[in-house]
């Protein structure tokens, strides 16, 4: 059965529409008003639904929501100008496929024709997908991500929900709770498994090279660009990029990834010439966005851009009946690594341990405590002896290791502001000093919220 489409009054780009739509292969209909694509919706199977926000006879969101009443199978794709960006949002929200805007600029077809093709390439895995859904209520796992309990069941749905959307995402959690293997489970689901995934750690990249990193730049743009690099933004291609620890971007670089994200192009260092964005967007961060918007350290804009969808990764604490699981695939994991044959199963006592700790670092902790217990482990099971000793004295409350650590933390604080004194402020001569290297430094200037410390005169 072929593919069929229906177009709500879009002015005057309903031609243009109606020849990309059918070149695509789809049989197009055309309603004039909001009242008349409902009676069509009536007596026809449609599969896309083609909109203005401002769709004559009613609201373009109470559109979609009646789309969505009258047939919940229908993609619904929203046209936009500058003025009702906030509604096509608000439409996405509700269930719209995705928006196209002609914000500050004419119309281009070819921003609709490649939108409908990544739609058709998702509703040609939509009926696996559904197969999938059915299934995953009765797995252990999905994709490299491990549990059963009910919070886990809710993120593999709603990864099987979004992995053929374009638009940006939103993965919060805490450290260690699996941010990133969400990210390459929403791209493995995808209609682009098999373009690339490119993770970038937002964190870890000094602020003089994060911006090179992600867009690239051509040869002579600055001191040392001997020839043209290309960012990852475009070496991902039509995939995935993994935006790591999103809040900690500069926000000067914040600006530079909204006008991306927004007109699905951005420049290279040192030209004028635009690259188009064919990469779809996954960031994570660990902190509290919204605080960071109030504090003015993360732009508000930006934030909406990328809050389409979020995922809530739950922290281990919240679903500990999946400790057993997460345990048993460690096991295994490490042992084969090791090229070991025998099999070696954790006691009830310490497992019972497990259960009962806090886990603050998740997921990512428990998997170090298992690595740390097989290596102890002489014989064919894990004891409770076998477990890190911060564990076993720290169950359900804050160990003495993490206070020693709060004290470790304030020291090497107290290290790398003598050292900047020391240099001048010299970042480069500090991390000599220290015996760290230059992306470490700029890493725990960050993190210690140093990055603005004033060049001072070396300490007499």
């Amino acid at each position: 059965m072929g593919k069929s489409a229906l177009v709500v009054d879009t002015g005057s780009l309903r031609a243009t529409c109606v020849d990309i739509l059918k070149a695509l292969g789809f049989d197009v209909r055309v309603a004039s008003s909001a009242a008349r694509a409902l009676a069509i919706l009536e007596s026809a199977q449609i599969d896309v639904v083609l909109a203005d926000v401002c769709a004559p006879g009613a609201n373009g969101v109470e559109l979609l929501k009646a789309v969505k009443r009258k047939s919940p199978g229908t993609d619904v794709v929203m046209m936009a100008d500058s003025g009702t960006i906030p509604e096509a949002v608000e439409a996405i929200k509700l269930g719209a496929y995705d928006y196209i805007s002609n914000i500050d600029r004419p119309f281009k077809a070819d921003d609709l024709r490649h939108l409908l093709q990544r739609l058709v390439e998702r509703q040609q895995l939509a009926s696996e997908n559904r197969l999938l859904r059915e299934e995953v209520s009765t797995l252990q796992g999905f994709g490299r991500l491990i549990g059963a309990s009910e919070a886990m069941q809710a993120i593999y749905h709603l990864i099987l929900k979004i992995a053929g959307k374009r638009h940006p995402m939103l993965i919060l959690g805490e450290s260690g709770t699996g941010k990133e293997l969400v990210a390459h489970a929403i791209h493995a689901y995808s209609p682009w498994h098999d373009k690339p995934f490119v993770p970038v750690d937002c964190g870890a990249l000094p602020p003089t090279l994060i911006e090179s990193e992600l867009f690239g730049h051509v040869r002579g743009a600055f001191t040392g660009a001997d020839q043209t690099r290309l960012g990852l933004l475009a070496s991902a291609e039509s995939g995935t990029v993994f935006l790591d620890e999103v809040g900690e971007l500069p926000v000067a670089l914040q600006v530079k990834l909204l006008r991306a994200l927004q007109e699905r192009e951005f420049k290279a260092i040192g030209t004028n010439t635009p690259t188009r964005l064919e990469a779809r967007i996954v960031a994570a961060t660990n902190r509290d966005l919204e605080a960071a918007v109030k504090e003015g350290a993360f732009r508000k804009d930006l934030y909406y851009r990328l809050n389409v969808v979020t995922i809530k990764m739950p922290p281990l604490r919240e679903h500990r009946g999946d400790i057993p699981a997460l345990v048993h695939s460690f096991v295994e994991r490490f042992r084969g690594e090791a090229g070991e044959v025998d099999g070696i199963s954790i006691s009830d006592q310490a497992l019972s341990r497990l259960m009962s700790y806090d886990w603050p670092g998740n997921v990512r902790e428990l998997e170090n405590c298992v690595q740390h217990a097989l290596a102890l482990a002489s014989g064919s099971e894990i004891g409770v002896g076998d477990l890190p000793a911060s564990l076993v004295n720290g169950i359900g409350g804050k160990s003495e290791l993490d206070q020693e650590l709060t004290t470790l933390q304030q020291l090497e604080k107290q290290a790398i502001v003598q050292a900047l004194e020391q240099t001048g402020g010299d970042r480069l001569r500090a991390a000599k000093l220290l015996g760290i290297g230059k992306t470490t430094i700029y890493r725990k200037l960050k993190e210690y919220r140093l990055e603005d410390a004033p060049e001072v005169p070396p300490s007499a």
